[in-house]
């Protein structure tokens, strides 16, 4: 109701202003006329800054702080937390973006350090962290080891294993995968080492199945709840991948997941087991990577092999 109040004169000002200033003078001169055409533009400015101000609330104006902050406009969202404060300093929108605003500011700081960072160490400035996530799916790496021989699939005294070619060796991770999907997909994991300014990727690693119950289950003959995501809540997995001794001494070794699950279950009758993970397309491990691709969030690594 305010706001209609305060438009009409306004507006019956711009059209008086009009006609005084296109009007015949009849009874004024010249002086006459141009002290009454400003003394209109006067009273339209007051009334136009008097609507400014009545169009200001708390909630518009943190609206203009969140809406900054989601955009990562640092200035803006300062310049428009400044007018909140200063206009109205005990709402309660204004002790709530002061809280977000601040949290907005230390998370752009924290981030400008890890740029200078990683400007400063290359590829070695990246933090590693043994898990990373997506959704409600995880995974945390809990060892590497470079073998001959990469042992899985066992069950009580038994397992399978895959030895390596001569003149090369297997780089083996073990890891557990935590969800709450029945079915989720599995994250991608690939060695890469350094090649200059960027990440030359050495090849993707597989997954297989830790372990068994017994080896009937290994057989497909009797169910194994403990390698169903839909009874269990964390497998345990172990994915390997095959490199050259040349590849092996080109130190250091990053171990890189991306939260892209690429990795789907399948179920094949008489199979040993009959369930495994086949990768498909992990668009995110390319051929090679630069620092710049690891600041979207997608990419981790998971350790580095001196």
């Amino acid at each position: 109701m305010m706001r209609i109040a305060f438009r009409a004169p306004a507006a019956v000002l711009l059209a008086a202003l009009s006609l005084a200033a296109c009007k015949p003078s009849m009874n004024a001169g010249p002086a006459g006329e141009s002290a009454e055409v400003a003394k209109l533009r006067a009273e339209v400015k007051r009334l136009r800054e008097e609507n400014d101000q009545l169009r200001l609330s708390p909630a518009n104006l943190a609206f203009e702080v969140d809406g900054a902050i989601r955009s990562g406009n640092e200035e803006k969202a300062v310049v428009a937390y400044k007018q909140l404060a200063d206009t109205f300093p005990v709402a309660s929108e204004t002790a709530e973006m002061k809280r977000r605003l601040d949290a907005f500011m230390t998370q752009r700081h924290a981030q400008e350090e890890g740029d200078k960072r990683m400007a400063a160490l290359g590829f070695k400035g990246l933090p590693v962290n043994a898990s990373i996530a997506q959704g409600d799916t995880a995974l945390t790496l809990t060892s590497v080891a470079v073998n001959k021989r990469w042992t899985f699939d066992s069950w009580g005294d038994g397992w399978r294993f895959l030895d390596a070619d001569k003149d090369r060796r297997l780089l083996i991770a073990r890891v557990n995968v935590a969800s709450k999907q029945k079915e989720p997909a599995l994250f991608g994991i690939a060695a890469y080492t350094p090649d200059g300014a960027k990440l030359t990727r050495l090849g993707e690693l597989k997954y297989r199945f830790a372990r068994w119950s017994s080896y009937g289950s290994f057989l497909g003959t009797t169910a194994d709840y403990r390698n169903e995501f839909t009874h269990s809540w964390r497998i345990p997995f172990t994915a390997g991948v095959q490199l050259s001794e040349d590849d092996l001494k080109r130190r250091p070794i990053y171990l890189v997941a991306t939260n892209e699950g690429c990795h789907a279950r399948h179920f094949q009758p008489y199979g040993q087991p009959p369930v495994f993970y086949q990768a498909g397309d992990c668009k995110s491990l390319k051929d090679t990577l630069t620092i710049d691709d690891f600041k979207g969030g997608a990419l981790a690594v998971l350790k580095r092999i001196e």
